[in-house]
């Protein structure tokens, strides 16, 4: 291990000699997310989570069991003035709690690679077009969209690519983007011919103006499936994403109004298409979603929060079932002082599969906090958490189990305990 570290040092020498950019320490940024919780539930054991059967989120607020870290490091190359280039790495981190050394064996702790890819601009002079345009290739966290209070990401378009973005007309900005999802079990020298890559094109129009305080937002995907050695089977579908953002609502507040439709392999739930297969199964469904979030900040008061409610269905054309997902949340935050507040959040899901009962599950947690500073978004916050969830017996359906089976045939369970999160 010491001759390795030892080469690897020669080698960078070598690089610096011949000439190779090197990153530059005095602009290194540092970021990062975590959340760990200790907790059980009225019914002894650990922790539990509460989620409806088949329900694409779950409010989160004193309802997150497994301890998650990201950390990212963002090194710049070139010259200010220049041409340029940055390095993001994420890594990530997640452990079961269950002892002070976990390690990768037997999954206690996994680690996974989230983003690592090269961004670069000052490319193409400083006219009012490309000026601000920046070209970019690896795995990346793309146009993410997401409800804070259920951590639902309604649009992801991430994964390995490469694209351009910030092209400028006037006010408005544009983007286009290749990405890939490779099948799983491939070598580092690629996969056979018979394993299926699922492809997507991606065309983004955004900060297009509407009216005072008002933008909207679009992105148009192509996607389709790809083998070396085609057998019939790939399948091909379409997504729209549009989003409406007012800004300056209550003062310092947002909501944003966003639609997603998709046909195919365009045709699904969260996560897509960061995780669409490449297959045809689904090539005859079609989906559509509707989300909206408010998030309030209430002048001249101590309350800030978050609202927020969903609906969306899929309609299986292949003989598979029809499914819906409604959902509807708000987590409201009253703050004492600069350091000490109260959240209080209640979420309800209803979920439905074809001829199957209607799942519903309501959840409602009260939380002390402190926190530095005043606000809804003060980070690092410290929680204790009571969380109190109700369901009915279609939760149960086709072996599904609420809380890993804890309260066995009851159809309510209590959990309490703390937690810390923060993001920087």
């Amino acid at each position: 291990m010491i001759k390795k570290f030892k080469m690897l040092a020669v080698a960078a020498a070598a690089a610096g000699a011949f000439g190779a950019p090197s990153a530059h320490a005095e602009g290194v940024e540092f970021h990062g997310y975590m959340r760990t919780q200790v907790g059980t539930t009225s019914e002894g054991g650990g922790l539990q989570c509460f989620q409806g059967r088949n329900a694409q989120a779950k409010y989160r607020l004193g309802n997150e069991c497994d301890s998650y870290g990201e950390a990212m490091v963002v090194a710049p190359f070139g010259k200010a003035d220049g041409a340029w280039a940055k390095y993001n790495l994420m890594l990530a981190l997640q452990e079961n709690n269950g002892q002070d050394f976990e390690g990768t064996n037997g999954d206690s702790l996994n680690v996974a690679s989230r983003q690592n890819f090269f961004q670069a601009g000052g490319f193409f002079g400083d006219g009012a077009t490309f000026g601000d345009a920046k070209v970019w290739v690896g795995k990346r966290f793309y146009n993410r969209h997401d409800i804070h209070i259920n951590d639902y990401y309604y649009w992801s378009n991430s994964g390995p690519g490469a694209g351009i973005e910030d092209i400028a007309f006037g006010q408005l900005k544009f983007a286009l983007s290749y990405q890939q999802r490779n099948s799983d079990g491939g070598t580092g020298n690629g996969h056979n011919a018979n394993q299926m890559t699922s492809k997507h094109l991606s065309a983004r129009l955004y900060e297009i103006p509407l009216w005072t305080n008002s933008k909207m937002e679009g992105e148009l995907l192509y996607l389709f499936g790809s083998t070396a050695n085609p057998a019939g089977g790939e399948g091909k579908g379409t997504q729209l994403f549009l989003e409406q953002t007012q800004s300056n609502v209550f003062g310092g507040g947002f909501n944003k109004v966003a639609l997603v439709l998709g046909e195919g392999l365009g045709a699904n739930w969260s996560f897509v298409p960061t995780y669409v297969s490449g297959s045809e199964t689904a090539e005859n469904d079609w989906s559509y979603r509707i989300h909206d979030q408010l998030y309030f900040d209430l002048a001249g008061t101590n309350v800030s929060g978050m609202f927020t409610a969903s609906y969306g269905k899929v309609f299986a054309k292949a003989g598979g079932n029809d499914s819906n997902w409604a959902s509807i949340g708000i987590r409201p935050q009253y703050n004492f002082n600069d350091n000490v507040s109260l959240a209080v959040e209640a979420g309800y899901d209803q979920t439905k599969t074809g001829s199957e009962a209607t799942a519903k599950l309501a959840k409602l947690t009260i939380a002390p906090q402190l926190a530095l500073s005043k606000g809804f978004w003060s980070r690092p916050v410290f929680r204790g958490f009571v969380t109190y969830a109700k369901w009915n017996d279609a939760n149960t359906l086709n072996g599904n189990t609420i809380a890993n089976g804890v309260f066995g045939t009851k159809t309510n369970g209590l959990s309490y305990g703390l937690q810390v999160e923060s993001w920087w």
